[in-house]
């Protein structure tokens, strides 16, 4: 078996490997696809089956993609929180980090973001702190935040979306995210949010935290190793023989 996650260069691959193994697409939906590989992704041409990230794009050889967790990592910690969110992604435009510290900018809303170089971002007037690669644990930051955000439009189904639920964070999801919407369950995991609520959306959520159930949700629904033994099952159902 061999699974292509995201990224144009393995259509070669799976060219490649055609007829020579099981082969398993997870097209991440990304801005500015050429035009044969939109195509493709439409068709689901080129691999034995497809896990997608948005309910638009499933027929009968494809499935919604569910990251898998660990969940005996990952998971919520009764200790001190030091922000009230936290944001997973490095800093290139379809993350938007700048819709998120414009909708801060000018309040007491604390947070991080990770991995990101400070220089780069425009942090004025905020309470916002980064850290690098390698330069903070990612679980501790994770279970030391109250929610999680993702300001992010032209962007897919990121696994750490998913991290942020399984770690007990309501996560706040810009409404026009590409892929993954999947995750954001409005009143049990999450919710969705504009570009002019953003800020709001976030504040309700924080002072709400007690209602949401994240966690319960996830372990209900995706729990690692039920999510494994979906997807193989499935690839089964594709033709998969090992």
């Amino acid at each position: 078996m061999y699974v292509q996650h995201g990224g144009v260069a393995g259509q070669s691959i799976l060219r490649y490997l055609n007829n020579k193994c099981f082969t398993v697409y997870v097209p991440a939906l990304r801005h500015g696809y050429r035009i044969e590989q939109l195509i493709d992704r439409l068709g689901n041409f080129g691999a034995s089956c497809y896990l997608v990230d948005s309910e638009k794009y499933l027929d009968d050889r494809s499935m919604l993609y569910i990251p898998v967790v660990n969940t005996d990592k990952i998971y919520p910690r009764d200790c001190e929180k030091k922000r009230d969110f936290i944001y997973l992604a490095a800093n290139y435009g379809n993350k938007r980090h700048d819709l998120l510290l414009n909708a801060v900018r000018g309040t007491e809303m604390t947070g991080h973001l990770h991995p990101v170089d400070a220089s780069k971002l425009d942090l004025h007037n905020t309470h916002t702190t980064t850290s690098a690669w390698d330069a903070a644990d990612v679980v501790e930051l994770l279970t030391t935040s109250r929610i999680a955000v993702y300001p992010g439009d032209y962007t897919s189904n990121p696994a750490s979306m998913w991290e942020c639920v399984a770690a007990g964070l309501p996560i706040v999801v810009n409404q026009n995210i590409k892929g993954g919407r999947h995750v954001v369950v409005p009143g049990i995991t999450g919710e969705f949010a504009t570009e002019n609520n953003f800020y709001e959306t976030m504040k309700l959520v924080l002072a709400n935290l007690a209602s949401y159930r994240p966690r319960e949700y996830f372990m209900e629904h995706w729990e690692t190793v039920s999510v494994l033994e979906r997807d193989l099952a499935f690839f089964r159902k594709m033709g998969w023989r090992y």
